[in-house]
């Protein structure tokens, strides 16, 4: 079944780890000298420097203010993604947001189980930021794949998509009822800066992250009031 290409040009959101309030993060290594020498040395091992000089031609300082040249636009396809994501296997190195808050949050909090659980991390407060990105291009339109799709059977999809030279896909995640997310292989599609958003803190317990806290609102969440909601969405639209 081939599935239509339409024309994108909205919204969408990521969480990614970040300490608040916000901090330079060399200045844990106390000397002026010391903080300029990790950073030299970064310029060195960094693979997403390593990329921004191969498109700028060793100048990585240059055009700072284009939006495919900031960090939270360049460095997602930059580093190899070991466990794949929804549509394509490891290493691809491609872009996924949700098109509404709740979806993003509800993503984070999977994601940041299970890499917790996988390192058995006792009880912590992990620090996150929002970042909206607008998206303008054409998209394959997966919404309407089956929910029982294997992952074998999207990630063939994925890459022959991505092969194909699309600008990414839109799809819905089975786990996640009631939001949808973009996959986006090419972040020329990434017209403008991503803008930072709201804060929170999630509270990891040891087994799973329980809860939330809004620093901008200065209010706790209940893990159950961004995932059971989206099923409650799914409910109410059946």
């Amino acid at each position: 079944m081939e599935y239509p290409q339409i024309s994108v040009d909205d919204q969408y959101r990521r969480l990614i780890p970040s300490k608040w309030p916000t901090i330079d993060i060399y200045e844990k290594f106390g000397s002026r000298e010391m903080q300029t020498f990790a950073a030299e040395l970064e310029t060195i091992t960094n693979p997403r420097l390593a990329a921004k000089a191969r498109i700028t031609g060793g100048d990585i300082s240059a055009d700072s203010n284009s939006p495919r040249l900031q960090n939270w636009n360049h460095a997602p396809f930059a580093y190899p993604m070991p466990e794949g994501t929804y549509s394509l296997p490891p290493p691809y190195s491609v872009l996924e947001l949700a098109a509404d808050k709740r979806g993003a949050l509800a993503r984070a909090i999977i994601r940041r189980e299970e890499f917790l659980s996988r390192t058995d991390e006792p009880a912590c407060g992990v620090d996150m930021r929002m970042i909206t990105n607008r998206v303008v291009g054409k998209f394959v339109d997966l919404r309407g794949l089956p929910p029982e799709t294997s992952q074998t059977a999207r990630w063939m999809m994925g890459q022959r998509l991505y092969e194909d030279g699309v600008h990414g896909v839109l799809f819905k995640m089975a786990e996640l009822p009631g939001s949808e997310f973009i996959c986006i292989f090419n972040n020329e599609v990434l017209v403008d800066r991503g803008v930072q958003g709201a804060h929170f803190r999630f509270r990891w317990d040891g087994e799973r992250i329980s809860r939330l806290y809004d620093f901008a609102a200065d209010r706790d969440i209940d893990r159950n009031d961004i995932i059971a909601d989206s099923m409650a969405a799914l409910g109410a639209a059946g």
